[in-house]
């Protein structure tokens, strides 16, 4: 798998070159599912070899990578990474079998915010007047009858923010969790289309939030920087 410490493979069409101490989980399309082992050798990775998903962590504010317990930005991640601000985001690549195909992240958002009206209160949407950090607001209406509180303030409730592009298809897609806890959770989607056939989602602290468009202006940059 590696070159003096590199992963190599194909990347959403684009040959690769990733430091093997900075990336983890790396996955080839036709690796065996968790749990399982390959029946005989693993197969030598080349240029040609189709990375399917992989992960790591970006400090958004320099675009530091993270590079494991004894590298350069070990003590800086162990102090900064549970913070309720932390500048540190967690990254994960699907790519190969596992990409959404071209339009996949807008298919995938309409469905969150389009849900059936059948659907549990938590799960049906309705767009909010107002916009917040340059982004359209979806959340729950209505109250819920046991709790006489509303349903955006349910534990599972998620609030989900989306961007569009000028032809009115979502290309960023966010949903955050609304508990009262310290690092409410986001998870952030968006695709590296037409530079590589990829999507990305990014978690981080809805206490970042408002810094969605640099988070993914240093994530897409991060992964372009690793082809070869």
């Amino acid at each position: 798998i590696t070159q003096e410490g590199i992963i190599i493979g194909d990347l959403g069409g684009v040959p690769v070159e990733m430091p093997r101490d900075s990336v983890r989980l790396v996955e080839y399309n036709g690796d065996p599912d968790w749990g399982e082992s390959f029946e005989g050798a693993v197969p030598e990775r080349t240029y040609e070899s189709k990375i399917s998903s992989f992960g790591f962590d970006v400090r958004y504010t320099d675009g530091a990578i993270y590079d494991g317990i004894v590298g350069k930005y070990a003590d800086e991640y162990e102090a900064q990474k549970n913070l309720s601000d932390s500048p540190w985001v967690s990254v994960g690549v699907n790519s190969g079998i596992r990409y959404f195909d071209t339009n996949g992240i807008d298919r995938i958002a309409n469905g969150k915010i389009n849900a059936r009206p059948d659907r549990h209160p938590t799960s049906i949407y309705t767009k909010l007047p107002e916009t917040q950090f340059g982004l359209e607001v979806y959340a729950s209406p209505g109250i819920d009858p046991k709790t006489n509180t509303p349903w955006r303030e349910d534990r599972y409730a998620e609030d989900v923010f989306i961007k569009r592009d000028e032809y009115g298809a979502i290309v960023s897609y966010i949903k955050c969790n609304n508990r009262d806890v310290e690092r409410p959770p986001c998870s952030h989607y968006f695709d590296l289309e037409p530079n590589m056939k990829l999507d990305v989602y990014v978690s981080y602290s809805r206490y970042v939030l408002k810094d969605w468009q640099r988070i993914e202006q240093v994530v897409r940059t991060a992964v372009l920087d690793f082809r070869k």
